[in-house]
């Protein structure tokens, strides 16, 4: 696989986090992303303004406010829904992590051993040569996405815990801003049930089923062989009453 981007960005996670959270206080984005350029920790003024664009291109994507990740932020105030919505933002705009993880962590269950020359011959096959910083800044970037862990000197496919209530919201923002029927095939064909989380097509029906059982969605019926459901909410409605499952 060829790129024609050079090498991958780094990954400030923990100052994105931060940076959402702070939105909330913002009317206007360049107000915010001023306000971002002079309070990250980073001495190097290039390196602020470059995870400043970074943060904007991953989560205020159109220079708005507020984005998807601060309406969450806002509505539930819950740091594990907001990292599971802020995973799925991140790997929808960065095509070679998530192009690693759906080639090597998906197919695999969680704890399997990845072999110590996979993350090289990766970078290697992505970018035609080898670059240790992209590989550095990969594997950086899927332990604080939470897809790998590393036990000595060895990586593992890790589990992350059901990211349930984080892909409803964004079924509703991406498939479904109005009630309406959306096909499991058409779920499924979209990378966000993975990239929000989940690891298998199974754990997304379970969560189709709670939340239909719990009327948070109006039904998971399965039609002439279709599985499908009916949402209830509009996402601004799911958003205003908070819903958890």
């Amino acid at each position: 696989m060829s790129s024609t981007v050079s090498t991958l960005q780094d990954f400030p996670w923990e100052e994105s986090i931060q940076a959402v959270k702070d939105s909330l206080r913002f009317g206007s984005y360049p107000a915010f992303a001023e306000h971002v350029f002079n309070t990250l920790p980073q001495n190097s003024p290039q390196t602020r303004r470059r995870y400043t664009n970074l943060i904007g291109h991953w989560f205020f994507p159109d220079h708005q406010l507020p984005s998807l990740p601060g309406r969450v932020w806002a509505a539930y105030a819950d740091e594990k829904i907001l990292r599971d919505v802020m995973r799925a933002c991140v790997l929808y705009r960065e095509p070679v992590v998530a192009a690693f993880i759906e080639r090597f962590v998906l197919p695999a269950p969680p704890g399997t051993e990845l072999q110590a020359d996979t993350f090289r011959r990766y970078i290697e096959e992505t970018y035609g040569e080898f670059k240790r910083q992209s590989r550095e800044r990969l594997t950086r970037t899927l332990r604080e996405l939470g897809f790998i862990a590393r036990i000595g000197q060895t990586w593992y496919t890790r589990a992350i815990p059901p990211p349930a209530t984080a892909f409803l919201i964004l079924l509703h923002d991406r498939l479904a801003p109005t009630p309406r029927i959306v096909p499991l095939s058409q779920m499924l064909d979209n990378p966000l049930w993975w990239q929000v989380g989940f690891h298998t097509p199974d754990e997304v029906r379970e969560t189709l089923r709670d939340a239909a059982a719990t009327g948070l969605i109006a039904r998971f019926v399965s039609v002439d062989q279709l599985e499908q459901i009916t949402t209830r909410y509009t996402l601004d409605e799911w958003l205003a009453r908070r819903l958890r499952l």
